[in-house]
Parts: structure tokens; sequence; C-alpha cells
């Protein structure tokens, strides 16, 4: 059988025509359909017409290949033309499409790059400018909440019933196609419209295509608040990752084990195609799980319960860690493999939308390179031709013109451009002069923007790529309107690469700065006009620069002593990453030597005292001078006593008489582990204690006296806890990773970061009590490591090298953090899991000193730490209501709740002990941060407000653009935008200055 090949004058060449993704195409008159459609209408069912190609088979899928590979070829001699090249290349130049490369817009690359536009759908800078689109979604909207993917089942009825005599469903691609398409859009409809996971915020979807040739569905969906998975029930309910009860569930049974079972691979069949160096690339077989566990920026891992169900098929036995996980009702509505995944990672949103994006699939090919005039083109139209690989179904998808992208809400690309570089649409014969002249040459969508500004008052509000919210672009006119209607849409700057300069600083401003005027409004800084965009952005504090450091230790001299300007100078060089340290050091010399002139008035000498102050507080911090390049101390390899300054700092600690009188307020439970801890500190007997009581027991008030009467007798006692907020009621007291310098990854053989000869070393040697607070919710990996430096520093093998210390906790409450760990593995992270839990004398306190002005709660509290109230299900209780403040959608609890923790804060705002005492503790950092935000606008005084220099190290494809790394707060890392008061209360995530009580 020949199918005709011959080309027809029944259609036009149109290589700007729409194969469903190109947006640039316009609605226009014509008088000639385009190829595309006519090969559209060629394939075609009629009633009582025969259509011969229909009947082909493998030839009918040769015969739709080559006739969308003429489409596609069209199109690509279209844009490789050197006229056409021109044009696309003043487009890049004038920085209205995104950069994809590093320097694209250079001069010295004209004529060097042949380049495929981002309006060819398909090519890498539609799917870089798709990629971009997906991500300013995030931004606005927050991490994708699903992942979904649909794969085509061949063997649908509406495909099977519908296929000729003898053929088979491959031998039909555009019913592949058509039923796909219907499908993809009912379940579109059902995920939006039937809101079945909820009410979606945002989504993106993406069709593409196997190598087998069947298509595919990733879909991305952003939900509203409301509808957000927040439990391992809310996970278990939409999504599940077991092999149903047959019994109960025989269609979904027969469903999961036809669609949903993955491999056999691994072991089973070492030959499968995801095997990658021997183990599945997909982690199959996965462990069975009893739970589903739910991490904080982390996927879950789903329950898999092993419950006996096993089912054997394709030659192997498979149970429930083989099950690809899904959603019941879609699976059983669509009847195909449907993989439905919770998505709540950081690291998951760049992925997932690259992946969505990576592109058509690519054979295998050689690289060349074409040499001109000794110059080498990198001809990117070529690569993508060589490149291409396309399926039967994939062209009659095309073909027909199907939609093979989706994005909500829609976004609009922002033009970026630097004065007069905008570009301007002219005939060839018009004449520049007129073209110049014409009012719309100076308009552009950044122009217009600045027009708006300086009309409209409520304009100046909103950030440049806040005003397609609330303002609709005319392209015709070239002008911005009102919206009339709630429908918005997202604005984007298009991308700048750092390497373009000036353009790239540009859209920093753009991006923090509302209200703009004009460029040189734009430039211009606390009324200073600035010379350049860099500049402006420096002056902002926009963007990294050398001479942030200066300026902060110009600032703080004209105010602070000359001894915090030294110790704000260490810091800087601890943690600041200064790269122009002696310039620093010469400049603010004579700000930091201040005290010392008055005594000293040799130069070198001041230098050295200088010098030597800073030597000690580096040493303090762990650090030795000669890293930095600072001018040689001349009495650097001497003593110079600093081996005794953290000895010192601990002997100076203050007793207070009244923790000296709270020995005789003890009861008896208190006073009898006071003795017994005190007679092995005097006596110098190795011991381990553990201060085991509920809240309100008196812990905290044993403590106190207890470092009280040590310090007293001329001896030194360590007192630190796990929290910030327990070390800081104890005199003295610090954080244990702080004193400790316990390593932030722990493992069995881990050493405290210190050495045997340090400052530390020194005083732990010299300690005759350390006192560990809340211990209970420490990893016992962390005690077991203070236990082995202990043990070399002494040189004693006695636990903890023979010293008394002093553990207190109650595990009934938060116990140490195992991410995505199981109840057995949290429980195997605490101290009763540890070797040293046997050597451990228990002091227990049971008087609840607390419970005498309210003895219920205290009571409620006990039962529900013991287990024994009464729960709703497994893991809730039921709230008294008098301590509950009902939820409404407005603000109004949050007010409440902010007024009965912070009654009158106006009148308190400056009282150290009125906001030491009190704080609102919330289980999301999200919640964390929309308090933060309430409390700071509540709190009195001018607010400042500080940027984040955002980057990723080794992002060499800039993958993660400026904007979107400062519209996320990862777990660990502060919030780009930082708005502080005076007086208001700041945690610290690192330790900056323990001993001045400058640490986490």
């Amino acid at each position: 059988m020949i199918i005709d090949h011959i080309d027809h004058d029944d259609y036009e060449d149109n290589p700007d025509e729409d194969f469903g993704d190109n947006e640039m195409n316009a609605t226009k008159s014509r008088k000639y359909v385009s190829a595309r459609e006519y090969y559209a209408f060629k394939l075609q069912v009629r009633k009582k017409i025969f259509n011969i190609i229909l009947f082909g088979g493998r030839l009918f899928q040769q015969w739709a290949v080559d006739m969308y590979i003429k489409l596609e070829t069209m199109r690509l001699d279209w844009y490789s033309k050197q006229a056409n090249q021109k044009v696309i290349h003043a487009d890049l130049y004038q920085g209205l499409v995104d950069t994809v490369i590093a320097g694209e817009s250079r001069g010295d690359r004209i004529g060097k790059r042949i380049v495929l536009p981002r309006p060819f759908p398909g090519g890498d800078r539609d799917m870089q400018h798709r990629f971009l689109d997906a991500m300013a979604i995030v931004q606005r909207w927050g991490k994708p909440d699903y992942f979904v993917t649909m794969t085509c089942n061949p063997y649908w009825e509406e495909i099977t019933i519908e296929l000729l005599p003898g053929q088979l469903p491959q031998d039909r691609p555009d019913l592949v196609a058509r039923v796909y398409r219907a499908k993809q859009r009912s379940m579109m409809d059902l995920l939006i419209k039937g809101k079945h996971f909820g009410e979606v915020a945002a989504y993106v979807h993406v069709t593409e295509f196997q190598k087998r040739g069947l298509p595919h569905e990733h879909i991305l969906l952003i939900m509203k608040a409301k509808s957000k998975l927040r439990t391992p029930d809310d996970y278990d309910r939409v999504i599940s990752a077991e092999i149903p009860d047959k019994n109960k569930y025989p269609v979904l049974h027969d469903l999961v084990v036809k669609h949903m079972l993955h491999g056999p691979c691994g072991a089973l069949k070492k030959s499968c195609p995801c095997m990658i160096d021997g183990q599945c690339r997909f982690h199959y077989p996965r462990d069975f799980c009893d739970a589903t566990l739910q991490g904080k920026d982390s996927y879950p891992i789903y329950r898999r319960r092993d419950d006996g169900v096993r089912v054997r098929i394709r030659g192997a036995d498979f149970d429930n860690r083989w099950v690809v996980p899904y959603n019941p009702f879609l699976l059983m509505t669509y009847n195909c493999h449907i993989n439905v995944e919770a998505c709540s990672s950081i690291k998951a949103v760049k992925y997932l939308f690259k992946y969505i994006y990576k592109g058509h699939d690519k054979a295998s090919f050689a690289f060349e390179q074409d040499i001109i005039n000794g110059g080498g083109i990198i001809d990117e139209i070529r690569q993508y031709r060589d490149a291409r690989y396309i399926s039967p179904p994939e062209a009659i998808y095309r073909i027909f013109g199907f939609k093979m992208f989706g994005v909500s809400p829609a976004v609009l690309q922002l033009q970026l451009h630097l004065p007069n570089m905008h570009t301007v649409a002219f005939q060839a014969y018009e004449n520049l002069e007129d073209v110049v002249a014409r009012p719309s040459s100076s308009k552009s969508m950044l122009t217009e923007y600045f027009g708006m500004n300086q009309k409209y008052p409520e304009a100046r509000k909103l950030l440049y790529r806040e005003f397609p919210k609330h303002y609709r672009w005319i392209a015709g006119n070239k002008k911005w309107q009102p919206r009339k209607n709630k429908r918005s849409q997202i604005g984007r700057l298009v991308h700048a690469h750092p390497a373009e300069g000036e353009r790239y600083y540009l859209r920093v401003l753009l991006n923090h700065v509302r209200g703009a005027t004009s460029f040189d409004d734009l430039k211009t800084v606390n009324g200073k006009a600035c010379g350049s965009f860099r500049e402006a952005c420096e002056q902002l504090d926009l963007i990294e620069h050398n001479r942030t450091l200066d300026d902060c230790m110009t600032e703080a001299a004209t105010f602070q002593m000359p001894t915090t300007l030294i110790r704000l100078f260490a810091t800087i060089l601890v943690f600041c990453e200064a790269t122009q340290i002696r310039q620093l050091w010469d400049k603010h010399l004579a700000s930091m030597s201040e005290d010392y002139r008055r005594t000293q008035s040799n130069e070198a000498a001041l230098e050295q005292m200088v010098l030597r102050d800073i030597r000690d507080l580096l040493q303090s911090m762990g650090k030795d001078i000669k890293l930095y390049g600072l001018p040689d101390l001349v009495d650097a390899d001497g003593s110079s006593n600093f081996d005794n300054t953290e000895v010192t700092e601990e002997r100076q600690v203050k007793v207070d008489q009244e923790h000296l009188d709270l020995f005789s307020c003890l009861n008896n439970e208190q006073l009898a582990g006071f003795n017994d801890i005190m007679d092995h500190v005097t006596n110098q007997k190795s011991q381990i204690f553990f201060v085991d009581g509920p809240g309100g027991t008196g812990k905290t008030y044993l403590y106190k006296a207890l470092l009280a009467k040590v310090r007293s007798m001329g001896l030194i006692a360590i007192a630190t806890a796990t929290s910030g907020i327990a070390a800081s009621i104890m005199p003295g007291g610090r954080t244990a990773h702080s004193r400790f310098k316990i390593p932030i990854k722990l493992t069995d053989n881990s050493m405290c970061g210190f050495t045997k000869h340090s400052g530390m070393a020194e005083l732990l040697k010299q300690a005759s009590l350390i006192i560990w607070d809340e211990v209970a919710m420490t990893k016992r990996q962390a005690v077991e490591t203070l236990d082995r430096s202990l043990q070399d520093i002494m040189e004693c093998s006695l636990p903890f090298g023979g010293k008394v210390v002093v553990f207190g906790g109650d595990f009934r409450q938060v116990l140490p953090v195992v991410t995505r760990g199981t109840r057995a593995q949290i429980t195997d992270a605490t101290l009763l899991r540890s070797y040293l839990w046997q050597k451990i004398r228990k002091i227990r306190l049971s008087c609840n000193m607390r419970a005498r002005t309210d003895p219920w709660f205290s009571e409620y509290l006990l039962r529900i730490g013991n287990g024994t109230e009464e729960t709703i299900g497994d893991d809730y209780v039921h709230l008294p209501e008098d301590i509950v403040i009902a939820y409404t959608d407005d603000d109004e609890p949050i007010n409440k709740l902010i007024e009965d923790v912070f009654p009158s804060l106006h009148t308190n705002a400056r009282s150290r002990e009125y906001m030491s005492t009190r704080a609102i503790l919330s289980t999301e950092n999200e919640h964390v941060d929309d308090l933060n935000d309430k409390m700071i606008s509540r709190f009195p005084g001018e607010e400042k407000v500080y940027h984040s220099f955002d980057y990723i190290e080794d992002d060499f494809q800039n993958n993660y653009t400026i904007d979107f790394l400062n519209s996320i707060t990862p777990n660990g890392l502060p919030p780009h935008v930082l708005r502080v008061k005076i007086n208001c209360p700041v945690i610290l995530l690192r330790n900056l200055d323990p001993h001045n009580g400058l640490c986490n």
C-alpha cells in the first residue's frame, strides 16, 4: 500500500501557525488553511467516506511522523533564515525575552549564535520560559502540594471499541491521542472545578510522551490554605500505598495490581530499565511502615503495613513495598496508572518544575562545531533538529493542535530594559525619524509603570511585579488599565543574569523598590542620586558588597565603646566571611584602640594591645588569629593568660544572696537530692544524676540552689540546657551545644569541638559540677559525645571523666527530633537508650509547686504526659474550653491571643522582664512568621528593614533565580526581609558571643 506523500497547494506555509502552544499567534483572517490544519482534516473519521490513511497500520504511523516533521522543519527553516535571525537577535539584545545564557546580550556574540527563539514550542528557551513562569507561581502561592502523573492506557474501552477489524491500539495513534486528550481534560476538570482534593489556588500541567509512544501528564497542584495537607491523617485520606483487601474492594484491588505495582526489579530482575548501578532509581522496594510519617521540608513516607497481603504477577510476588502511591477514586475513575504524590519539599520545587519542563525526548547524537572565519558557531536550531525524537502519538497530538501545557493563574512577563533600550516595531519602508517621533515609540510596559506611579498614589504602593494583579496591560494601546474583574495575573520580570551588569541591578531594584516614577527615581536613595543601578543597590544593601562591613564598623563607632567595637570586629572575622580584612583593620584600628590611648601613645604598642584582645576573643570562639591575615602578634606563641580566660569568666558569675537562701526553702525531695549531689561534689566522687519530674516540681529551683552553693565555695559549676530559654533562667547558663561545642552532625564516634589543651578543656577540668537541663530533648549521641570528650581530657575512663554531672528533664514532654522518624526511632534517640542510662542515679520530684495555684491544670498535664488522659482517636485530647480561643477565618483569634500573652505592649515594650518572660509557641514556621509580622507591627518605635543576600552554591545553570530564593525560608535560615525595632526580642541562629548572651 502506498500513501500519497506529495505536497499539495491546498495549504500555505505558515511558520507562525499555532501548534497548540504558540502564545504569539494572533487571530487574523486567512485565505488558506495552514499545513497543520490540512493534515488534521485528512485524519478525520467521516461516515461513508473511506480514509485509507487510517488503515495504514505501521505505514500510518510513519506517515504521521513524516508529516509532523515536515511541519516542524518549515518553522525551523524560517527561523534559521539570516533576515529572521536579525530580528531575533534584536529582540534578545533589547531584553524582552528571557536570557538563558550568561552574557548572551553582549555585542561580541553577534553573528556567532543561530538562535531558536522562545515562541518555538518545545525549544530550550520555551521550556526555560515556562519553568520561570511556574516558579513565579510558586513565589506567589508557595510550594506545590500534589504531584500527579497520569499515563495513557492503550486498552481503554473508548479506544478498543473504535478499532477497525484486525487493528491494535498502536495502529491508531489518532484514537490514542483523542481519547487521552478527553481523559486528561476530564481529570483536570475533576481536580480544578470538581475540587477533588480541595480548592486549588494554582496549577501547572504538561503533556509529554514516553519513548514507547504513549502520552502522560505531569500535574502540579498548589492548594489553598484550607485544603493543604497538614497531618499524616490528611495524607492517608487522599493517598494510599497499599494493596487493598480483595474481598472488601475487589475492583480497586484488581486496578492496583494491574496499574500501580512497580517492577519487579532489584534482586528479582536486575535487567529492569529502572536499575542503575545495581539499585532501583525509584528506590523500590520501599520499607514497610506502620504509619505515614511527615517531615517539614521533606517527602512523606507513606503507610505500607506488613499486613500479609501478597499477589503474584509477572512471575514475582508483590506486597505493599512495591505499590506506587495512588488515589483510589482517581484510579477507579480513569482505569490507568495515576501516581499521586504529596510534595512538601523545598528541594522538590526546582526538581519537579525542571522535570515537567525538561522538553522532548532526545536521541543519541555527536556534537559538531562549524568553524567560520576562525570562530565557532553555536547553531541551536541544528542542535534541536539533530536531537529530535518523536513518536506517532506525539506527532498526531501536535497535528491536532492539542494543548500540551497549562498554567493558572496566567503569568505576565514584564519587560525589563535599560533607558531607551526597548524594542520598537516598524516597517522597513518607514522613515526612522517618523518612527522615533511616534508617541508610542517611547512607551513600554516599564515606562508606563513609571507613568502610572506619577499619576496615581495607589499605584505607588505596588512593586512592578505586583502590578498585573491590579492593572491590565493593553498591548495595542501600550498602557495599563485598572482591573474591573477579579481575574488577576501574576507578574514576572523577565530573567537577567548577573553578567549583564546594569540590567541585572535594575531588576533587583524593581523587585524591592515600590512606586518608582522613573529610571532616575530608581537610582535615588535617601534623596541622593546614584551614578548607576548597581550603586543604588549597594546603597540600599540589596546586593553584597565590600562596603557593608565597613559601614557596619563605621556606624558602630559613632555610639559604641572600644571594647564593644573589638568584639564586633572579632564577630565579623568569624561569621561574615570578610574579604578585605586588612583594609578593615587599618581603617578602624584608631576607634578600637581609643581606651588604650589614654595610657599608651606608641602606635605599635597600641596595635599589639588590640590584637591581643582580638586573639583572646577569637580563641574563645575556637578560632586562631593567624588565620585572618592581621598584623603579626609579637607574643602570638606565648601564654598571655588566655588559657584562663574562660575559667575567669566562669568564676566571675555573680552569686545572688536570694539564690543562696533557696536552700532553706527546699522541700524534702529537693533537699534529699541537694544533699546527695553536694556530698559527691564535696568529696570529689564521680556520679551521674538525673532529676526527673513533671513541669512545676522545682527542678530549676534545685539547680539554682546547687549552682549558688558550689560557686559560693569558690568552685566552678557549669550551667547548661538544651534550649536557650531554659539556659537563660539559670545564672551563667548557656546552651549545651554552645558551651560544649557539640557538633551539629552527630555520630556514635563524635567528639566535642575543643582541643585537649584549649581554654574550654581547662574549664571542664576545673569544673566541680556540670548541670544539663532539658536533656530529654537531646539526642543521646550528644550526651555520649560529651562523655567521650571528658574522658579524653581528664584521661579517665569513668563516665564523664569522673565528673559530677546532673541531668534534668521530663520524658513526658518533647523528645528529640528525628527526621521522618518512627516512634521507635525517636525513642531510640533518647538518653533512655544510651549506655549511660544504667549508670545514672535518679532523683524523682513529685510535689508540684505550681499546683498550689491551679492543681487541676497541673494534674491534667500530668495525665496527658502519662498517657492516662482520655483521647480522641490515637493522637488527640480535648482541651478545656477556658484555655481555648475559638478559631474564625479573620484575624480576631490571633489578635486576642497576642493581647492575652502581651497585654499593654506599648507600655511594657521596653521592659526586659516583661519581654523575656512570655512567648507564643507554634507548631509550624509559617505561623511563626505571620505572628512575628503582626507583633512587629504592634511594637512601638521606628522599623528597620534588612535584606538577605541569597545564592545557591554551584548553581551554574542559574535554576534558582534570586527572587525565588528571596521568597522561601527553609528551616535554619532567616527570612529574606528582616523587620526589627529597638527592644524587640531577637532569636539568634548562631552563637555570636555566648559570654555576653548572644547565642541560640
